[in-house]
């Protein structure tokens, strides 16, 4: 349930004449029982509020993910599949989170089908298919317009990334097609 929140001003002093403004501050908020796709079962969310995965380059953890993730948002050239004029949504366009298992799993089996076709096969290397964006988004790469990325990383990395992932959707309380933007820092 959406909820509108509005906040009227007045202010009055001695010396001056009152001051009232209706409606100077609205937020929208959202009641819900998402059960654990929520993290806890009931919630609120301030539904206009900004909700952001922030990763380092420098994050020895998510190094290799947060540099797939430049890559593919500010120098798309670098990333496979590759063609002229390709963006990747995320920093400047949302993207929306997918909680559909069956859907992620598909996501998953494409973008490795792209892995393969680039890489050729990476078994026992301790490399995994990373795709951005995430398997979790509607925006994946079984959307059918190809802005996406896939490349190798270390497993471990890649794994951390979805924990740091997971760990964004629960804290902010994303939501199936809730908007999320992500942001790469140095």
């Amino acid at each position: 349930m959406n909820t509108l929140v509005m906040m009227d001003l007045t202010a009055d002093s001695p010396n001056a004449s009152p001051y009232s403004e209706v409606n100077s501050y609205h937020s929208t908020v959202r009641f819900d029982y998402a059960g654990q796709t929520g993290g806890k079962h009931k919630g609120t969310v301030f539904t206009e509020a900004r909700v952001e995965l922030t990763m380092s380059r420098k994050d020895p953890l998510v190094k290799e993910s947060a540099l797939h993730i430049y890559d593919a948002q500010k120098r798309p050239e670098r990333t496979f599949p590759s063609f002229v004029g390709k963006s990747v949504p995320g920093e400047k366009e949302p993207l929306h989170r997918l909680v559909d298992k069956k859907k992620q799993e598909d996501n998953r089996e494409k973008s490795i089908k792209e892995c393969i076709k680039v890489w050729g096969s990476y078994t026992g290397s301790g490399l995994e298919c990373d795709e951005y964006p995430f398997a979790s988004t509607k925006e994946e790469s079984m959307k059918g317009d190809n802005r996406f990325s896939v490349r190798l990383i270390d497993g471990k990395d890649n794994g951390k990334g979805g924990v740091r992932i997971n760990e964004m959707y629960t804290l902010n309380r994303v939501l199936d097609d809730d908007p999320f933007y992500v942001k790469i820092t140095d």
